[in-house]
């Protein structure tokens, strides 16, 4: 057996929990495998492989987080996301807090918390914006910017972990693919539009 079909037949173990009260079995766990993979006699394939493409795209989040935990133990910054906005803030420069916390597909009031603890130890700073004087700008502090460069290099190797046994090819193919679904979701996380949302979702419905 193929180290891919092992790993994929171990992904569907940790996916699997048998129903209250029943036991682990081949014979359980082949009946549940049937319904995921869309071989059932009730099966919708389409249906089944869009969810268990969100399912490895939850796993993969949950990975990153896992890693990142790791990564960061020890450090002055406390997650991954604290990292990623000063990378943005880097990038981007001067921003607002609305933007920034945009940029980083977060709630506000998550966004806010986030900002509020950067700006706490002093790697962020502000300033008037100067198109709006009842807002405010945030960008990076020295410190911030000290502290970022540190961080990356813990950051650049964890991308290479998480990408794993990818080939630059197979790489270039699922930043395409991403890039697409980012395109897609983005103007409706921006919108906050719950209308549209249950609109798709109803379309959507079997």
């Amino acid at each position: 057996m193929q180290k891919e079909q092992i790993l994929q037949v171990l992904d569907w173990l940790e996916a699997y929990g048998p129903e209250e009260g029943e036991q682990l079995s081949p014979k359980a766990f082949g009946l549940w495998l049937q319904r995921q993979t869309g071989e059932g006699a009730n099966s919708s394939p389409e249906s089944n492989i869009d969810g268990l493409i969100s399912m490895h795209l939850g796993f993969m989040a949950n990975y990153a987080a896992f890693y990142g935990r790791r990564v960061f133990k020890g450090s002055e910054l406390y997650s991954f996301t604290d990292w990623a906005f000063l990378a943005t803030l880097s990038q981007a420069g001067a921003m607002t807090k609305s933007a920034l916390i945009q940029a980083n597909i977060l709630e506000k009031s998550t966004g806010t918390e986030v900002i509020k603890r950067l700006h706490r130890q002093q790697f962020i700073r502000e300033e008037p914006n100067p198109e709006d004087r009842r807002a405010r700008l945030v960008l990076l502090s020295e410190k911030g910017r000290a502290v970022l460069q540190e961080a990356n290099e813990r950051v650049f190797p964890l991308g290479k972990i998480i990408t794993g046994t990818l080939s630059e090819k197979e790489k270039q193919s699922l930043l395409r693919i991403l890039q697409k679904l980012h395109a897609f979701h983005a103007p409706l996380f921006k919108a906050k539009d719950d209308e549209k949302f249950w609109e798709l979702f109803r379309q959507n419905l079997p």
